[in-house]
């Protein structure tokens, strides 16, 4: 047996391959060299000899991407289905906003299961400005059209590979994330936005009820909302915008305006309050997120002795899992209140 770095191997340990299943570097100098904005030279092996073959780019892709002055890094060889193609990274320093707590605008984020994202615009004192509801139906629907298809068919030979439908269940997977991310993106950017916030996601653990199907659906939804955090985050610091992410227990548990517990239908989209009055279930967690993240950034700018007296005031603020829409709005009356000021 052989011992790696704390590791306990059975068989033979790992050894240093030769072959890598990574494509090449076309490194500036020796195998890259560029001729003009829309043009270049790559050093390729043909005809049993090192030759510099002429290539063209698209002058459109530099405009799309908005990466003019940017530092452009050497092209990296990819093949995509039986073509090739060159893709590059740019680099750039961006300013994130650095808005006082008080003047800031947000963009809060419910990632769900009936809709793909709810997002609400807020400002600190917890004035709603506008929201927005992101879906796709069709595509979803189509993914769990494949995803009982893939389990019957699993049920019937046992555990196969299925690239095909994996190809498939994937491709809507990256078309979902990347148009939810693009919608959330330029709905905060519509508005100035100063900062993006989401729950905080915990570790997938699938429910003990879930099987079959729906513990696929379950980890997709999972993999799916960790897909749209890291590409809106991509985004969002692209142009300027922060992000940010909060506690998620009782989000969508409890009611925004402060009346408790709600119930929700068999559907998972509305919210029966303690009062009586039905609400959009997700809506009320995206207040409530928005909520948190200025309470939280309250504390962090105010003395301990002045965050005592306001807890007094306000006693849902003692626990930030027990903090909604409405303990935000209480909070600022109290800090206008000659009293505590």
């Amino acid at each position: 047996m052989a011992l790696l770095q704390g590791v306990t191997f059975k068989k033979k340990a790992p050894t240093l391959q030769v072959n890598h299943k990574e494509f090449p570097v076309f490194y500036k100098g020796n195998m890259f060299m560029k001729t003009s904005d829309t043009s270049a030279q790559i050093k390729v092996f043909h005809n049993n000899d090192w030759v510099w073959v002429d290539i063209e780019f698209k002058e459109q892709d530099h405009y799309k991407r908005d990466v003019w002055g940017w530092k452009e890094s050497s092209p990296k060889l990819v093949k995509v289905g039986k073509k090739y193609f060159l893709h590059f990274t740019f680099q750039s320093k961006v300013k994130l906003t650095n808005t006082p707590i008080d003047d800031q605008i947000i963009c809060a984020v419910d990632l769900n299961i009936n809709n793909s994202a709810v997002c609400s615009i807020m400002d600190a004192r917890g004035t709603v400005l506008a929201r927005k509801f992101i879906n796709q139906s069709k595509e979803k629907d189509h993914l769990y059209t494949m995803t009982n298809k893939l389990r019957k068919a699993q049920s019937v030979s046992g555990w196969i590979a299925a690239p095909n439908f994996w190809r498939r269940i994937n491709g809507l997977q990256k078309h979902i994330i990347h148009h939810t991310s693009s919608e959330i993106v330029r709905f905060a950017q519509s508005h100035q936005c100063d900062v993006i916030v989401f729950e905080y996601l915990d570790k997938m653990k699938v429910p003990k009820n879930h099987y079959g199907a729906k513990k696929l659906r379950f980890k997709l939804r999972y993999w799916r909302k960790k897909g749209i955090q890291n590409k809106v985050e991509e985004m969002a610091h692209f142009q300027g915008m922060r992000i940010s992410r909060i506690n998620a227990r009782n989000t969508s548990a409890l009611a925004f305006d402060g009346s408790g517990k709600v119930e929700r239908n068999s559907k998972r989209d509305l919210a029966t309050f303690t009062t009586g009055k039905v609400y959009h279930a997700d809506l009320s967690a995206s207040y409530n997120i928005g909520a948190r993240y200025f309470i939280r950034g309250i504390q962090k700018s105010t003395s301990e002795k002045k965050w005592l007296a306001f807890q007094a005031n306000v006693p849902e603020l003692s626990k930030r899992t027990q903090q909604t829409l409405s303990s935000l709005i209480s909070l600022y009356s109290v800090m206008e209140s000659p009293k505590v000021a």
